[in-house]
C-alpha cells in the first residue's frame, strides 16, 4: 500500500473516531471502569494513526531535499514530535475527565471539583488536542515541502481533496459538539489562523506545483474549510448583537 492510501486509511480512522462519539453503545459498554469510546480514542486511534504518520515521515527524510526550506528539518522534527506528545497529552486528559465525569451524581455535579472537572474536559484537552493536531500536520506539510516529490501533479489528486475535505468536516463534526459554547476555542481558531498564514508562506515558491504534495495540499484544503467556519460564526456573532443593537423596547412603542 502507498503512503497517500495509509494516508487516507488514517484519516478514514480519524472520520470514524468523530461519529464514534455518539456511539451510545462504545459509550456504555465498559471494560472495568472505562468505556470502550475511551478504549477507542486512548489506544486503538493513537496506536494506528501514529504509526501511518511516521511511516511517511520515514519515507519523506528519504527524498532528496530542495533548494529552498522554510525551516530546517531538524526544528521541524522536534516541534512535530513535541506536538504529536502534546496530542495524545490532550487526549488522555479527556479520556480520564470523561470517565470521571461519568460517576458524578446529579447532586455532585454541582459541587467544585465537578466544575474542575469539567474545565479540563472541555476547555484545556479540546484546545491542547486540537491546537496539537493542527501544530503536527502543518510541520507534517512543510517537512514536505522541504522535499523533492516523487509523485507527478495530478497524481491522486482527487484522493487528496477528498481527504482535505474529510478532514476539514471531521473537524467541524468534532468542534460542532461544542454547539452555543464557541467562545471556548478561540484559541484555537487563532492557532488555525496563525498557521493557516504560516503554511500558506511556506508554500509560495511551491505553488505553481502545489499538487505535486498531496499531504501539503490537503491540510490546506482543511484549514480552508476551518476558516471559512471561524469568519461564518464570527459573521452569524456580529449579526446577533446589530439585531440586538436596532431592538426596540417595547414600552417605547407603546
Amino acid at each position: 500500500m502507498q503512503n497517500i492510501e495509509l494516508v487516507s486509511f488514517g484519516i478514514i480512522i480519524i472520520f470514524a473516531s468523530v461519529l464514534a462519539y455518539k456511539s451510545s453503545l462504545l459509550q456504555n459498554k465498559k471494560i472495568g471502569y472505562i468505556s470502550l469510546l475511551q478504549i477507542f480514542y486512548l489506544i486503538l486511534v493513537p496506536g494506528v494513526t501514529y504509526t501511518i504518520l511516521f511511516s511517511y515521515l520515514l519515507e519523506i527524510l528519504e527524498r532528496p531535499q530542495n533548494t529552498y526550506s522554510f525551516l530546517n528539518n531538524k526544528i521541524l522534527v522536534n516541534i512535530l514530535l513535541l506536538s504529536i506528545l502534546y496530542t495524545y497529552g490532550g487526549l488522555a486528559i479527556h479520556g480520564v475527565c470523561k470517565t470521571v465525569a461519568s460517576y458524578f451524581s446529579a447532586v455532585q455535579k454541582k459541587s467544585l471539583a465537578y466544575k474542575v472537572n469539567n474545565h479540563f474536559h472541555r476547555q484545556l484537552s479540546h484546545n491542547l488536542t486540537f491546537i496539537g493536531a493542527f501544530i503536527s500536520a502543518t510541520c507534517f506539510a512543510i517537512l514536505e515541502l522541504n522535499h523533492q516529490s516523487p509523485y507527478p501533479e495530478k497524481t491522486k489528486l482527487t484522493i487528496t481533496i477528498l481527504n482535505g475535505i474529510f478532514i476539514g468536516v471531521a473537524s467541524i463534526l468534532g468542534l460542532s459538539f461544542y454547539k452555543k459554547r464557541w467562545l471556548e476555542l478561540k484559541v484555537f481558531f487563532f492557532s488555525v489562523w496563525m498557521l493557516f498564514i504560516i503554511l500558506g508562506y511556506a508554500v509560495k515558491p511551491y505553488i505553481k506545483n502545489v499538487k505535486s504534495y498531496p499531504f501539503t495540499l490537503m491540510i490546506l484544503i482543511a484549514f480552508s474549510i476551518l476558516t471559512s467556519l471561524n469568519i461564518f460564526l464570527y459573521i452569524k456573532k456580529v449579526k446577533n448583537k446589530i439585531r440586538l443593537g436596532w431592538r426596540v423596547p417595547r414600552d417605547l412603542l407603546e
